[in-house]
């Protein structure tokens, strides 16, 4: 055999639709969760919209002439996955090229370079990656294998339609001693320092209060006390935003809303949610809370 190449390329992240298309996948997840069971771990299990997303990266690569996890748009693993579809937040990628190889040897050629890779093998064994999806494409001479994973604890079964809903901003200026704490219910919602000029959008019908930091510890204070002077306004409308329904299974959860998260409110599962969220929040985030702790599992985008 002439002119014979491999190379592979490895990402993994914390962070329905497309069918597998060829057997060579099936048979690439099929050596994945060998090794994987051979050493205790569970196997896992095909995702149709992490396929796409491979897919979709595979063919950009051959048609593009580049190899990387990073396309020349500059958009990585967890963009290409949220455009698919898929709302966890645990993701990794896999690459692997070939050149010159006959397509039934190149599952086997993959799972050897990946698993003699430590990056590569780490994602191939790691405990919290639940699903996978795999593509391989060739073009001509040229064969690209991705595999993309996901950690998906629970499946919200999340359905998201268009609606309006209500916009609620906060508009806070004043001035402070220290740091203040703004608070939806029991979850601190946003820090400011002083002097305080801001306008902060809220998750609907929050409760907020505040509270002074001493370096220690919050104090819960109100305007004209502890040297805390504010004025606060609410500003409200309606703006285009998703209908969002969603069941949790038996669990603690937080809920948190924004480009990054913002904790907005606690609930237990098993419990069925319909909620109607501005577009102009970014994202509401799933959260499993363990104690005082939570750890973010789903991103569920609210814009267009």
């Amino acid at each position: 055999m002439q002119g014979v190449k491999a190379w592979f390329l490895l990402l993994g992240l914390l962070w329905g639709g497309v069918w597998a298309q060829s057997a060579l996948e099936l048979e690439v997840l099929r050596r994945t969760n060998q090794v994987r069971t051979e050493r205790g771990l569970r196997p896992l299990q095909w995702d149709a919209r992490a396929y796409e997303a491979a897919l979709g990266h595979a063919r950009d690569m051959l048609r593009r002439n580049f190899f990387a996890h990073q396309n020349p748009d500059g958009l990585g693993v967890a963009e290409r996955m949220r455009a698919a579809g898929v709302l966890e937040i645990m993701v990794g990628e896999n690459l692997a090229g070939f050149e010159g190889y006959p397509d039934a040897e190149i599952p086997q050629r993959a799972l050897e370079g990946w698993m003699n890779s430590p990056g590569h093998r780490a994602n191939l064994l790691k405990p919290e990656f639940t699903h996978l999806g795999v593509a391989l494409v060739r073009e001509g001479r040229r064969v690209m294998v991705v595999q993309k994973f996901v950690g998906r604890p629970f499946d919200p079964q999340v359905r998201l339609r268009p609606t309006q809903a209500e916009r609620t901003v906060l508009v806070l200026s004043g001035t402070a001693p220290g740091t203040v704490g703004v608070f939806v219910g029991d979850h601190l919602y946003a820090q400011l320092n002083p002097p305080i000029h801001t306008r902060l959008e809220l998750p609907p019908r929050a409760e907020v209060s505040y509270a002074l930091f001493d370096g220690q510890t919050w104090w819960a204070t109100h305007s004209g006390e502890r040297g805390l002077r504010l004025e606060a306004t609410l500003e409200r409308s309606l703006v285009p935003g998703k209908q969002v329904s969603l069941s949790l299974p038996a669990g603690d959860y937080t809920l948190a809303v924004g480009a990054q998260p913002r904790p907005w409110q606690n609930v237990s599962g098993p419990v069925h949610l319909e909620l109607a969220l501005p577009g102009t929040l970014g994202a509401l985030w799933l959260g499993v809370r363990r104690g005082n702790s939570v750890g973010y599992s789903h991103r569920i985008p609210l814009g267009p």
